[in-house]
């Protein structure tokens, strides 16, 4: 096709005109070229005279489905100034990032940090090679999650770990912290580790008035972070909400469940057995089951369970969640009293368990009635967390990380950095090949880069706005200042 005004205006690119297109291979062919116009030397500024052409092949957003390549037959100049160190140079355009439109590069950061897709997908379906795609989500996804008005107006601060590897031979099981703003949802950090310095180095990096606006915290029975937030927002209230409390209680059923059938059984249970076959009514809601359910359970506690322990556990999960259903503080206290009176009833070790550790946390548990505060923001951040971890591809032979240097200084930006711009934490280095790691300087991986820095695109998003390139304010959140 040849050239048109039409087909200059649906380019849409400011300043290109569109000179013939063809299609071969199943992708699209554009010849183009910028409109003509006086051009000074960069260096001093007199005007330069044409020095002929050179034809350069860069990738723009795919056209109907089919990758499209933008063949660019770019002017070159000579500048006539004797003097002037530079004696040629090409014309550049702020359209155009090397081998990549600017526009094109924009989308494979979002396809890649808001639709959660895979770099290699995205490089493929883009027509250009693993390492162009990665680069273009590095250069547009650091300045949206280095932006600090995304970290400002927190008010509750959910914080939740998440398994990052699991143990092998060769290393022990990654966790990593999640900071998320569960008043808007907002991811803020993920950071190595999920011990009290975890939690307390990162809150030293933010400034007072930051952590003043933050008024409560969500966790899970967690010692690490309640530590963690003692030393770094000590006057903040902590809760533990409702779901991670029930997991306890659900997690003591069945422990309690696979003791009682080994001892009766003599084995783990099986299809058929009694307790095995309904063991998800058994961490279901009470009120939830339907009536044939409800028979189906009770059915199986009298085949099992003939002492009754298990029923007694789900007996007092069940005395659990109506603390968290009270309609006031006081009637949660009362009806705490009965769950701790249930537990010293039952007698079964599993639940006695529970009962310890639901009186460590009293205070954090009966504090959900004072501040409503759930974790919900946060375990929704760990699904999008995970979906991201899996997908994300790196090269095998390659040592990939999931953080940042410990120095603070000026470097490649990795880790924790690109999500909260700077602030300082132990690095914690993988090698993917070997399985082996260490505490070390990080290198920008796509790992990290997917996993950390580009859930802020799809959080800005989420918000309903984009972050801006502006400045800080005196109150906004962790700097490496």
């Amino acid at each position: 096709m040849d050239g048109s005004s039409d087909a200059t205006a649906l380019l849409g690119m400011d300043g290109f005109v569109v000179l013939a297109s063809t299609d071969e291979d199943g992708e699209c062919f554009v010849l183009v070229e910028t409109k003509g116009r006086a051009v000074g030397c960069p260096s001093c500024g007199v005007i330069a005279t044409g020095h002929g052409r050179s034809v350069v092949q860069v990738r723009d957003l795919p056209m109907a489905g089919r990758a499209t390549r933008l063949v660019w037959r770019k002017r070159r100049w000579l500048c006539p100034d004797p003097d002037c160190e530079r004696r040629s140079f090409t014309e550049q355009s702020d359209l155009v990032e090397g081998s990549l439109t600017t526009r094109a590069a924009r989308e494979i950061c979002r396809r890649v940090g808001e639709d959660g897709h895979s770099v290699a997908q995205v490089a493929r379906e883009f027509g250009v090679g693993w390492a162009t795609a990665m680069e273009a989500v590095r250069r547009h996804g650091v300045p949206l999650v280095e932006d600090p008005d995304r970290m400002e107006g927190v008010a509750a601060l959910g914080i939740d770990e998440h398994k990052m590897l699991s143990a092998s031979r060769a290393r022990n099981t990654f966790y990593a912290t999640s900071f998320v703003d569960i008043g808007s949802g907002r991811l803020l950090d993920v950071v190595p580790g999920r011990n009290a310095d975890d939690v307390a180095y990162w809150l030293f990096g933010a400034t007072p008035e930051w952590k003043a606006g933050v008024g409560h915290v969500a966790i899970d029975p967690h010692r690490g972070y309640a530590n963690g937030l003692l030393r770094g927002l000590p006057d903040a209230v902590v809760t533990i909400d409702h779901f991670h409390a029930v997991k306890l209680a659900n997690e003591a059923i069945n422990d309690v469940r696979r003791r009682v059938q080994n001892e009766i059984l003599g084995r783990r249970g099986h299809r058929d057995d009694p307790l095995y076959r309904t063991r998800r009514l058994m961490t279901r809601g009470f009120e939830r089951l339907a009536s044939h359910q409800r028979e189906r359970l009770f059915t199986a506690l009298r085949e099992g369970d003939p002492d009754g322990e298990v029923g007694a556990t789900i007996l007092g999960k069940e005395l659990l969640r109506e603390v968290y259903a009270a309609k006031s503080l006081a009637m949660a206290r009362r009806r705490l009293e009965a769950f701790y009176a249930h537990v010293a009833w039952a007698e079964v070790k599993e639940l006695t368990r529970l009962g310890k550790t639901v009186r460590a946390w009293e205070a954090e548990i009966l504090n959900f009635h004072v501040t409503g505060a759930s974790n919900g923001a946060t375990e929704a951040q760990n699904l999008i967390t995970e979906k991201i971890r899996r997908i994300s591809v790196y090269r095998p032979s390659r040592p990939s990380a999931v953080t940042i240097r410990d120095d603070g200084q000026p470097g490649d930006h990795t880790g924790a950095e690109l999500c909260n711009g700077g602030v300082r934490c132990r690095s914690y280095t993988m090698d993917a090949a070997t399985g082996s790691s260490d505490l070390a300087t990080m290198s920008s991986s796509p790992t990290a880069t997917s996993i950390i820095s580009l859930l802020v695109r799809s959080q800005s998003r989420r918000c309903g706005r984009m972050p801006s390139t502006s400045s800080a304010s005196s109150g906004s959140a962790p700097s490496a200042t």
